[in-house]
């Protein structure tokens, strides 16, 4: 493996799964066609992020090692934040919505009161009158 590969491959010591270094390299390209489509300069670019042009250009590049916020505020210059709020929105994700339906209860039961704490002295010296029902 040559350097400049093991490079792309790792971030912070840690190995990067090729799919997801694709992934990652893809997004930074359509980050660089989109702020190219805009005719915005990487200085112009990396002074509204604030951050310094090196590290746009690492986003650009596909670099695994930049943060969430370098790429949040790459998005929100290029109006496109929104995009990122609604990634892993629960209402869209199909998957979880199934999973959440099949755990579902068939039916619910009120819960019964245990007949001895109902009896007890300590349950009227501790206040628990005080609580609303059902808390």
């Amino acid at each position: 493996m040559t350097a400049s590969t093991d490079k792309a491959a790792r971030t912070k010591g840690s190995a990067v799964h090729p799919s997801i270094a694709r992934g990652i390299a893809r997004l930074g390209q359509d980050i660089s066609r989109a702020r190219r489509a805009r005719r915005i300069s990487t200085t112009d670019m990396a002074a509204r992020m604030g951050v310094g042009r090196s590290t746009l250009h690492r986003l650009e590049q596909g670099d695994p090692g930049v943060s969430l916020n370098t790429l949040a505020m790459a998005l929100s210059v290029l109006g496109l934040f929104d995009r990122l709020a609604d990634l892993v929105d629960p209402a869209s994700d199909e998957l979880g919505l199934m999973l959440a339906e099949k755990t579902l209860p068939k039916r619910i039961t009120s819960r019964r009161k245990n007949a001895s704490s109902e009896n007890s002295p300590s349950a009227d010296a501790s206040g628990a009158d005080d609580a609303p029902e059902g808390w």
